[in-house]
């Protein structure tokens, strides 16, 4: 052999690997990568989004929440936009209830109001089965929801001009449905999908959403039987960015959008959002001046492409077994049988065993050193777990937002910082051949135990482990055998090359949906992920030279130094902090309260809460809520209380009566709020709509019961002057509950009201997360007093 060949040779096999594993962390941590906006003279049959923001700046001017003047000026626009396309058109006016899930402040969050839903419709030359686009219209009133969901919006809207000018006819029928009350509590999917008849006509489900404010668009949820829908999804053209680990984890999680809904009717289909910029998700800065364009096209993208494809498909056809499936390289869907995952473990533990096995009886692995580096990999992961989750509660504390949200302001650099400290960390720990491939081994048995347990309780997430463990126990076999020479070199190289690249292709993408889904508040999730992928990497790594190393290592803390100082130094400048501050008139007592729940008021809250406010909850104001509230007397205003008027009472089941009232706000609320002060309540209903499911603990049918435990209270939304009805199930003896109306914003009137106070119907610079949802507004209390039933049932 020549001179250079031998010495390329060498080098290939000393830092061959090392490229590799470099190779496939940089195409990984670069796929998760949006398409370019396409521009307004794009040609007519593509999607731009250029063109999509003409929509976007209709429907994001302003906050448009649920029956308020400014969703009626939104659902005018989409109206007139699908009539322009030449859709069918129409308005569901609908009242829907249900109960959404237990609250973080104690109890069920009950739902219910009038909603108006937006339905367009392009009949196929098939009619009969329709693929439904959706998304929701609806904003929370903190912020102008120009993300969420005004990217959605204006991309459907697009996508359809787009579809139309194909000049051709689809088999199945297109629907396009924009619902109403979804930041209410999944209202207009609950009204569509339970009473509108074209709801029986669809065949598959393509909904749109954002948990922030920039992309690139992740398919997080199918519905069930998901292998088919997720075959036309692959052959879209489009960067697909979908895992079974977050739909599988997402099913098992209380989070729901409209397409919930969907799912619970058993129709197939896929959930989209963005979930990057969380710190902006419902606020005042999920604004036009933070819409992520790219984002905006990925979603366009995906809609026109799927309604092209499923609008000629065979629906019927879209069921099928579930599937596991991740992205490779740049946004290419991988995908197998769920049903193939139990064999494919079982394959890998035999190649893992086997390696495993040969390398103890040559004697080439030592078992103590073994499970000294397995002890040494577990004190390392909770450390670093430990420190990752410092490092960013550290910096969160110059954050406002951080409290709030878990999530920083343009939270990059915080991303980039954290890397760098765990690649720092995988690094500095060198050793030779034997000692990286002790190493390697070492971290194959967590990915044992998690893949045998996933492969069991949840074969979406299987693939994560399943293939860096299937990489390493091929590793094994090479890296441990006890020839010599020039066979040995390859031999490394090859099994190095195996056990780091499967771990670095998956594990560290992971890394930044983790710290997007889970938020930086749990960055030592992603920090661990590095570590593991570090220790099946350490073969690779064990050819770099110490100067190589060293470097890197020294980069990744000056990068985590840097980043901190400038957190520090500016300490949330520049950005609005978030705040909750809310005046509640009780005309009963003749008094106010100025209400803050947030943690450490602002220094503006403060302003009207004075220097010792009140700290604890407020049981006969907000029966069952497990939340303090800072509290303070506020100036009385001239507001009328809101009113119940029972109109009758009739024998309920269990013993109960129903007793029904007409729940009104004189000042015109959107938003109400009934709840019970001493007792249970069994069943209730909305304007003759369907009875709740009856509760566990029925109340006595002769005397209260004390207040329920977690408490019962409905929101009511989208109230209109009239009043809504709303029908309960009570117990004979004496019952008290308690009427609040809600309008957004601070009264003008009070004296003394904080520099900066804004009137009805206008927002303050805050949050809506949590319990704050309710927060930012005036709120008018009153106590209905329904006395005991006198003749028998």
């Amino acid at each position: 052999m020549s001179r250079p060949t031998h010495a390329l040779r060498r080098a290939l096999t000393r830092f061959g690997p090392a490229a590799a594993a470099t190779a496939a962390a940089a195409v990984a941590a670069t796929a998760l990568t949006a398409p370019r906006p396409r521009p307004q003279d794009a040609p007519d049959r593509d999607f731009s989004a250029a063109r999509a923001l003409r929509h976007l700046r209709e429907v994001a001017s302003e906050p448009h929440p649920t029956g308020s003047p400014a969703a009626d000026r939104v659902r005018a626009h989409l109206l007139a936009e699908l009539k322009e396309l030449g859709l069918e058109t129409e308005v569901q006016d609908a009242v829907a209830g249900h109960a959404v899930g237990r609250t973080p402040y104690g109890p069920e969050y009950l739902a219910a109001g009038r909603v108006r839903n937006v339905i367009g419709r392009l009949p196929g030359s098939v009619p009969g089965r329709s693929v439904l686009l959706m998304t929701h219209y609806d904003s929370v009133p903190q912020g102008p929801g120009a993300s969420d969901a005004g990217v959605p919006v204006a991309a459907l809207l697009e996508a359809v001009r787009a579809l139309r000018a194909d000049g051709r006819t689809l088999l199945n029928d297109l629907l396009v449905v924009f619902t109403d009350g979804e930041e209410a509590g999944l209202l207009g999917g609950r009204a569509f999908f339970d009473q509108h008849p074209l709801a029986a006509t669809v065949g598959v489900v393509l909904n749109f959403e954002a948990r922030g404010t920039r992309g690139p668009v992740l398919m997080f949820e199918a519905g069930p039987g998901n292998g088919p829908v997720l075959e036309h999804l692959a052959h879209t053209g489009v960067p697909v960015f979908a895992s079974s680990l977050f739909d599988a984890v997402y099913r098992r999680m209380t989070n729901a959008t409209d397409f919930s809904v969907a799912k619970q009717h058993g129709l197939p289909g896929l959930n989209f959002a963005h979930i990057g910029g969380f710190s902006r998700y419902h606020g005042p800065l999920d604004d036009l001046d933070h819409v992520d364009h790219r984002a905006l096209q990925h979603h366009g993208d995906l809609a026109l492409a799927l309604a092209r494809r499923l609008g000629d498909a065979d629906l019927a056809e879209l069921t099928g077994g579930d599937a596991v499936f991740f992205p490779v390289k740049r946004g290419t869907l991988a995908r197998l049988p769920a049903a193939a995952v139990p064999a494919l473990t079982a394959a890998a533990g035999l190649v893992w065993a086997g390696g495993l096995r040969s390398a103890l009886r040559r004697g080439t692995l030592d078992g103590r050193r073994l499970a000294g580096d397995g002890a040494l990999l577990a004190a390392k992961a909770l450390a670093g777990a430990a420190a990752g989750t410092a490092f960013t509660a550290a910096l969160g504390r110059a954050a406002p937002e951080f409290r709030r949200h878990g999530d920083f302001h343009g939270s990059g650099d915080v991303y980039a910082a954290v890397l760098g400290l765990a690649s720092a960390a995988a690094l500095a720990q060198r050793g030779d051949r034997s000692r990286a491939a002790s190493r390697a081994a070492a971290a194959t048995l967590p990915l044992t135990a998690a893949s045998a347990a996933l492969a069991g309780a949840l074969p979406g997430g299987s693939y994560l482990t399943l293939w860096p463990w299937l990489g390493a126990g091929t590793g094994l076999w090479l890296l441990t055998a006890d020839d010599t020479g020039r066979a040995a070199d390859l031999r490394h190289a090859a099994g190095a090359t195996a056990a780091a690249v499967p771990a670095a292709a998956l594990l560290l993408p992971l890394t930044r949906l983790l710290f997007d889904g889970l938020t930086p508040r749990l960055a030592g999730t992603g920090v661990v992920a590095v570590q593991l992928a570090g220790e099946l990497a350490a073969p690779a790594l064990a050819g770099l030279d110490p100067r190589v190393r060293r470097t890197a290592v020294a980069g990744g803390l000056l990068l985590a130094a840097g980043v901190a100082a400038r957190r520090l130094a500016r300490r949330g400048k520049g950005t609005p902090p978030p705040e909750t501050l809310s005046h509640l008139h009780l005309p009963e007592r003749g008094e106010a309260l100025w209400l803050s729940s947030d943690a450490t008021p602002t220094p503006r809250a403060r302003a009207a809460l004075g220097d010792t406010p009140e700290h604890g909850p407020l049981p006969e104001l907000f029966p069952g809520w497990n939340y303090s509230f800072h509290h303070a007397p506020a100036p009385t205003v001239d507001l009328p209380a809101p009113r119940a008027d029972i109109e009758g009472e009739a024998p309920g089941e269990a013993g109960c009566r129903s007793v029904r009232l007409l729940l009104r706000s004189p000042r015109g609320a959107r938003q109400l709020s009934l709840a019970a002060l001493d007792t249970g309540v069994r069943r209730w209903r909305v304007e003759d709509g369907p009875w709740s499911e009856p509760t566990a603990r029925t109340p006595s049918p002769h005397a209260p019961a004390g207040p329920p435990d977690g408490g019962w209270e409905l929101w009511l939304h989208g109230v209109p002057d009239s009043g809504i009805r709303v029908e309960l199930e009570l117990p004979s003896a004496p019952v008290r509950l308690r009427l609040l109306d809600r309008v957004d914003g601070l009264p003008r009137e009070p004296a003394g009201l904080p520099a900066g106070g804004t009137g009805p119907g206008e927002h303050h610079p805050a949050a809506a997360l949590h319990v704050d949802t309710w927060g930012n507004a005036s709120l008018v209390a009153a106590t209905v007093r329904i006395p005991a039933r006198t003749h028998p049932q």
